[in-house]
């Protein structure tokens, strides 16, 4: 009797201490009001929490009519937090009897709803298992993130026992961003941020000193589907640690200032997709955010790769436009400089116009000045600026050199945005996330597109792409996604004009910034230095193979697969731009900004002269030449101030036809001329 007696005490004290579960009961989920928590208290684990004996599941039953509008965490008693799961199972119902382990074979975003079974979380359960103390309040933490759809948590449980995950151990070769922080979330917060970057060859460990940065930060979730994937993209800015205002730091070698961006990369897996579009739009002459790899660690638990770049912003090593006080409210100083954008509606000004047949207004937003900043007269300004160029654009006369579009835009700047959401594939380009910015008058009187932002949607397959990776995404139906398309890409391709600047444009860049050769040196060198965080960052997040964030027709189950695709992706697309786009181009060569105007951006009168011979320049003169036909310069005449309309004594130059050459710094304006005395 005794032994058995002893076994069933054995058998017992074993169930107690080696598998030990908690349970919960649930309750409501609020219909996007925020994060909700649930709890369950711990006690009786008679040691810290590790690899020997930790957290091993967690298991719970929701009811939910829309799955992925749910996001999930599980935070410990220390703080540690666990993503199990978040923007999963699209518009399908319910977590049913669905356990997350981290040694289960099939991931929770590979999972098919109602989630019956057992997945591996999102992020690493073994993050907790850290030697901190289990015992305490344990909390399940659930947001709803978008609205209509309503449901509950009907209960949940926790699991410890032996043979536990352990925490994600980081050593990188490439920079370290180290993040800790009591809670972020969509408003700004203070948190510790260091980076350490020991060198190229040299490793960096979470513990080492911050010897790029160490202090304090403001810091925000950012982004709008993004912030509902598991790996959050950030925005911070560093201060100073005495009276907290924003101080300019230069991080990583690039430019100082204090606004930055943790972009995510959960939702593209070759980590090139926005950084290969910036390096090209610079490439093309235009200024786009500059970037550098790191790895990041929040609150002990390591994040994967991040782009860590410059945000959009003025500044002079930015977008580089005057600075605007609430007093530059007339003459040229109230001309610039501004910034806007076209995205999801927010504070700013709905166009004259709207999306037909949904009539839905065009919507655009104050980004510089920002909406708190700026003054009545300034935000009229860039309203009435922007409607006169509706206006024109909605005009019989759109294609008129005069009083059409073309003297209100910078014609390079447009044509290089639509090429590159085009080789992209980038429907969103056309949609949101579209930056605008302007000069005051005295320096440049035109509209620029740009900085281009937001590629990790494009540059990939998917149900809405055509397998053949043909037709134009600036003809989409405006009103055929979440945010109205702006049509002017679509007006101004009616234009002969710009067929034709935008095929030389095309033509020029794939010599050179858009070649085959040049995208492929590019990302070849990106995955190289990449080479050993791409494995860290799989180890870890587990997505290859799979969908995630976009959905896609095919998934790469291989870094090195995915790494093909893209190029394939590239190559396909622009020989198909190369076969259809339209205009004719008689001498590819790169437009000058003075040129590029398309209105009469140089103009000659009287032609033919006698006497005087007037030029008046669009964007001014510093130097002019009359050649003859044989291009012998005849006659030579450098202005002394930058004007825009110079008059010339031509009494003294015999009469016959001459070629007159204005010049400003490196653009190049040339006019036939006629000399009659």
């Amino acid at each position: 009797m005794k032994p058995i007696v002893l076994f069933l005490s054995l058998l017992f004290w074993h169930g107690l201490v080696w598998a030990q579960t908690f349970s919960g009961s649930g309750g409501s989920i609020p219909d996007a009001a925020g994060p909700v928590s649930f709890s369950i208290p711990v006690s009786g684990l008679s040691q810290v929490l590790s690899g020997t004996y930790g957290l091993k599941k967690v298991c719970l039953n929701i009811n939910h009519t829309y799955d992925a509008d749910l996001m999930a965490k599980l935070v410990s008693p220390g703080g540690v937090s666990i993503t199990l799961f978040s923007g999963i199972g699209g518009g399908d119902d319910n977590f049913t009897g669905t356990c997350f382990d981290s040694s289960a074979a099939t991931s929770i975003a590979a999972g098919v709803a109602p989630f019956t079974g057992t997945f591996r979380p999102q992020s690493n359960m073994g993050s907790v298992n850290n030697l901190q103390n289990g015992n305490g309040m344990w909390q399940l933490i659930i947001e709803d993130m978008a609205a209509v759809d309503t449901g509950s948590l009907l209960n949940w449980s926790i699991e410890f026992g032996p043979n536990a995950p352990t925490p994600f151990v980081v050593a990188t070769d490439i920079p370290l961003v180290v993040i800790t922080s009591n809670n972020i979330n969509a408003s700004y917060s203070q948190a510790q941020l260091k980076i350490i970057d020991n060198g190229i060859g040299n490793i960096n460990h979470p513990s080492d000193p911050g010897n790029v940065y160490s202090g304090k930060v403001n810091i925000r979730v950012r982004g709008a589907f993004s912030s509902s994937l598991p790996q959050k993209p950030y925005a911070f800015t560093t201060i100073n640690p005495v009276n907290f205002l924003d101080s300019n730091v230069s991080i990583l070698g690039l430019p100082s200032e204090h606004d930055w961006i943790l972009l995510a990369t959960y939702n593209d897996k070759s980590f090139v997709r926005n950084p290969l579009m910036y390096e090209t739009f610079r490439d093309m002459g235009h200024y786009a955010a500059r970037s550098r790899y790191v790895e990041v660690v929040l609150n002990g638990e390591y994040q994967g790769i991040y782009s860590l770049m410059e945000k959009i912003k003025r500044d002079s090593n930015r977008v580089s436009i005057p600075k605007l006080t609430a007093s530059d409210t007339t003459g040229d100083a109230l001309t610039g400089g501004y910034i806007f954008k076209h995205d999801y509606p927010d504070v700013g000004w709905n166009s004259q116009y709207s999306a037909q047949p949904c009539n839905t207004p065009y919507q655009f937003n104050f980004e510089y000045p920002s909406d708190n900043n700026i003054v009545p007269k300034q935000a009229n300004y860039i309203q009435h600026y922007l409607d006169t160029i509706e206006k024109r654009l909605n005009s019989p006369l759109v294609n008129d050199s005069i009083k059409g579009y073309r003297k209100y835009i910078h014609l390079n700047s447009f044509i290089d945005y639509m090429l590159l959401n085009e080789v992209s594939w980038n429907l969103d380009g056309f949609k949101k996330s579209m930056y605008f910015f302007k000069h005051n008058n005295g320096k440049d009187s035109t509209l620029h597109a740009g900085p281009i932002w937001d590629f990790d949607w494009a540059l990939k397959i998917t149900p809405w792409t055509p397998n053949d990776l043909s037709d134009w995404n600036y003809a989409t139906d405006p009103c055929a996604g979440d945010v109205v398309f702006l049509p002017w890409w679509n007006i101004m391709m009616q234009d002969t004009f710009f067929q034709n600047k935008t095929k030389c444009r095309w033509e020029y860049h794939r010599k050179y910034a858009l070649h085959t050769d040049s995208i492929n040196k590019y990302i070849d060198k990106q995955v190289l230095y990449l080479q050993q965080a791409t494995t860290r960052h799989y180890n870890y997040w587990q997505t290859l193979g799979i969908n995630v964030g976009t959905p896609e027709v095919h998934t790469a189950a291989t870094y090195a697969e995915e790494i093909d695709s893209l190029k394939s992706f590239i190559k396909r697309r622009c020989l198909w731009l190369d076969q259809h786009l339209p205009g004719v181009c008689k001498n590819p060569i790169f437009p000058s900004e003075f040129e590029e105007q398309g209105i009469d951006a140089l103009e000659v009168y009287p032609n033919p002269a006698n006497q005087t011979l007037w030029m008046r320049a669009y964007e001014g003169i510093e130097q002019v030449d009359i050649h003859d036909l044989m291009g012998r310069v005849i006659h030579h005449h450098q202005v002394n101030s930058n004007a825009k309309e110079v008059a010339l004594d031509v009494s003294l130059i015999p009469q016959g036809l001459y070629i007159i050459q204005v010049r400003k710094g490196e653009a190049v304006m040339k006019k036939k001329i006629v000399i009659i005395h």
